[in-house]
């Protein structure tokens, strides 16, 4: 996969997350606790990290691709 769809299907996660915060705090139905309880434990967190992954795709994508690269073997 390239890093341009990476990197949209990250925005759009980001986005998505993002629009469900706000409409928790400008809905009427804020008060549910299971609602509320969702939005701690799955939105707020995807929303840190996608920014993040956001922010630090290139030292990411770095840090990931050290590990795949063939390391180069000796040969007599």
């Amino acid at each position: 996969m390239s890093n341009k769809k990476i990197r949209n299907i990250i925005r759009i996660i980001h986005l998505f997350a993002a629009a469900t915060f706000g409409m928790y705090f400008y809905s009427p139905i804020a008060g549910n606790e299971t609602l509320k309880l969702v939005i701690q434990i799955v939105t707020l967190p995807s929303i840190a990290l996608t920014g993040l992954a956001l922010w630090q795709q290139a030292y990411l994508n770095k840090l990931l691709n050290r590990n795949n690269t063939p390391k180069p073997t000796a040969s007599s």
